[in-house]
């Protein structure tokens, strides 16, 4: 038998786990960057662009990214192309009922907009006490 700890009882270090967040509407982003503090992750962003994402993910160590499918510089596939080959999880949140394109295939999960955020908060807190459980084996 597994014993699986309840989202609210994982805790993590803020500098094991940095949730990149890109977004382009300014309280969309802003609510998850409170979510993601909420959650005990080291928020990264927010970034309203690709580009802007790309540069962080060639810059430094992250762990998971919360990615809206339409940004101000176009789609989020080049960073989803991007994130795919370096094993970087990633999220899609997004207003679209269904997806203009495939962003979301490789995706842990996809979630639609206006924001839950304690669902949210749940898949960051999950993905956490995964990545602390993997550091510790």
């Amino acid at each position: 038998m597994s014993i699986i700890p309840k989202p609210e009882s994982i805790k993590c270090d803020r500098n094991d786990v940095a949730v990149l967040i890109v977004e382009d509407s300014w309280n969309v982003a802003q609510s998850l960057r409170s979510i993601v503090e909420k959650a005990g992750a080291l928020p990264l962003g927010p970034v309203p662009t690709v580009r802007e994402a790309l540069k962080i993910v060639e810059a430094r160590p992250v762990s998971l990214v919360l990615v809206d499918m339409n940004l101000r510089d176009g789609f989020a596939d080049p960073l989803v192309d991007a994130l795919i080959p370096r094993s970087i999880p990633y999220i899609i949140i997004t207003a679209y009922e269904a997806l203009p394109t495939n962003a979301d295939r490789e995706a842990l999960a996809r979630l639609n907009k206006p924001l839950d955020h304690d669902l949210i908060e749940t898949y960051i807190r999950r993905f956490t006490g995964r990545r602390a459980q993997e550091a510790t084996t």
